[in-house]
Order: structure tokens, then sequence, then C-alpha cells
């Protein structure tokens, strides 16, 4: 799908979204900011080091490989530097600072997240009355940031701060919004629908720039229609598959690329292991692509699909909620409400 790479923005809208309701009530005070960023940062950073730590590793197995003849691809190359390394585990891979895209790449986005987390959390914090204002400000600054270096929505080591503030923070504005009540089933599917549609085209379509500056904004009106939860397609996304889905879609993105690269070693691998074996990978001007054939590359890319959900369930289980869990008996405001009642009450 040619637009793919969009639905990274329609994901910074939803998080947006999803944060503000949850954090908007308890982000009231200076005191408030730290604990919101550590659990943001709890949430998001320890996956990916684990992921970067991964990365590094098997380009240590790489070296070794490449000594005994056995893997020929270039190691600790372009996007594979240690400074690189450095950079993308300090979540600094969205401010046009390393160059191109490194090690992990889809986890610019990851940085972008944070540094937007970051920017809400001080706006809502000092701005007052005027948090939306703020908020609505910073959106528009941030488009027109992007409008005017260059007029394209497509950037991520390049300046993916802009875009992600601005998905994010159009999200925010959405969730203040007065809610879609439509008056029956029927009109609230057809009202999802025609969003959802009207969502799809534009990744199937993949607009060149200026016109891909759009998605934000259609995207917010996706997440304002499906939040009212009435039509068909909100209740579908409550059906138990969906929210899985939805609950490992962090890990899925981490790790996914990973998985991938970690697939193509193995099938380049295998013809040197076994002579004779057909090369099962094509390696060409327009990248790197599963399979001799049409049927080879389907049935590899569904094997990977598989080995992603896996990977991302793991990584679920043994790091993200282990952590997350962690954090919240540490900081969660609740969690302080509480152990600050029971000190009064021994005192």
């Amino acid at each position: 799908m040619r637009g793919g790479w969009l639905c990274v923005d329609f994901f910074f809208v939803l998080s947006g979204f999803v944060i503000a309701a949850g954090w908007r009530g308890r982000l009231s005070r200076p005191a408030d900011l730290p604990v919101f960023l550590a659990l943001r940062l709890a949430r998001v950073w320890p996956l990916h080091m684990v992921m970067l730590m991964l990365f590094l590793a098997f380009e240590l197995v790489g070296l070794a490989l490449a000594g005994a003849g056995i893997m020929q691809r270039p190691l600790f190359g372009p996007g594979h530097q240690p400074d690189q390394w450095l950079a993308a585990a300090l979540l600094l891979n969205c401010f046009s600072l390393v160059g191109g895209p490194v090690w992990n790449v889809p986890a610019w986005s990851i940085a972008a997240e944070y540094w937007s987390w970051l920017i809400f959390g001080i706006v809502w914090v000092a701005g007052g009355r005027h948090r939306l204002q703020l908020v609505a400000g910073l959106a528009a600054l941030a488009w027109l940031l992007m409008l005017a270096d260059g007029a394209d929505l497509n950037r991520s080591w390049n300046g993916g701060l802009w875009r992600g503030l601005c998905g994010f923070l159009a999200g925010v504005l959405v969730l203040h919004l007065p809610r879609w009540q439509p008056s029956s089933w029927r009109r609230a599917s057809l009202g999802e629908a025609a969003a959802v549609v009207l969502a799809l085209a534009l990744i199937i379509l993949a607009p060149a720039a200026p016109w891909n500056l759009a998605a934000p904004l259609l995207f917010a009106l996706v997440v304002h229609t499906l939040a009212s939860d009435a039509g068909v397609i909100s209740r579908l996304l409550a059906r138990p598959p969906l929210q899985w889905l939805g609950l490992v879609s962090s890990a899925v993105y981490l790790v996914h690329s990973f998985v991938q690269a970690r697939l193509g070693d193995a099938l380049d691998l295998l013809p040197r292991l076994w002579p004779g074996l057909p090369p099962l990978m094509q390696h060409g001007p327009a990248g790197e692509m599963f399979g001799r054939t049409p049927l080879q590359g389907l049935m590899l890319t569904v094997l990977m699909l598989v080995l992603v959900l896996i990977a991302a369930q793991l990584a679920r289980r043994c790091v993200e909620d282990p952590v997350r869990d962690a954090a919240r008996r540490r900081w969660h405001p609740a969690r302080r409400c509480a152990a600050a009642q029971t000190r009064l009450r021994f005192d």
C-alpha cells in the first residue's frame, strides 16, 4: 500500500485523544508533570531499548559471520553507526541530527511521541484557562513549519517531531469538541463508514506534497466520528480480537522491523548453508523482497506477519506489562494518593 506510512499519523492523532482523555484531569500542578512523564517513558522506552540492544547484538553476530564468510551484507554501515545508536537511545532520532534512518527505523515516531507528550504536559500544566488555545496554536505552528519546510508530511528522522506534534495535538483538540451524537444506529454507521473510506482513500492514493498535509485533519475527523461508539465500525473495534491487536500494536510497531530484518538474513543464509537451494530473497534498486515468485512472496510475508505477532505478544508480556505495572505501583497518582492517606492515618 503506497500510503501505508500515513498510518503513523492516525496513531499520533489517536494517541493525543487517548492521552488527553486519561490525563487532562490529573495534570493540574507542576508536581504532576514528572509523574506523567515518568509513566509515559516507562510505557515506550524499555521495549525501545530492548530492540536497540537486539539490533546491536545481531550486528556484532553479523561481524563474526562475515569474518567466517557466511554473511555478506555491510555491517555497522550507514544508519548503524555507534553515535546513531546513542542518539536513538536518547530519543533524539526525530530532530534531523542523525543524517538518515537509523537502527530500528520506525522508532523515530517513539521519540516524536515522547517529546510531544513533554510539550503537551508543559502546556497543560502551565496554560491554565488558555490550555486549548495554546494547544491549537502549537498544532497550527507545527503544521506551518512542515508547510514551510518542503510542504511535506512524509518526514521521520528529518523533523518528525513537527509531524508527531501536529497529529498528537490534533487528537487532544478532538477530545474537547462537542461529542457527535447521531440520531440512529444507521446514521452513525454511515458517518463512520464515510470517515473511514475517506481515510483509506488517502492512504491508498498517497497524495504527494502538499496534499498529504491534510492527513492529520482527516484522521482527526475519523477519531471524532468513531468516538461516538454508536455505529457498526466502532462496535466492531470493541471485539476481543481487535482489542488484542490494539493492546499489542505498540509492540508490533517496535518489533516488526527487527523481525523482518532477521527473516531476511535467514533467507539469505539458507542458500549458503545448503548449496543448491534457490535464493529466497530479491535484492535490487527498489529494496529487498521476499521470494522469487508471487506465491513465495505471499507465503513468506504471511510467515513474517505471524512471527511479528508472536514477537509482539512476547514483548508485551515480558517487557511492556511488567515495566508498566511497576511504574504504576511507583508513580500512578491513585497509588500515590492512597499511600499519602495511609501515612496520614498513622501520623
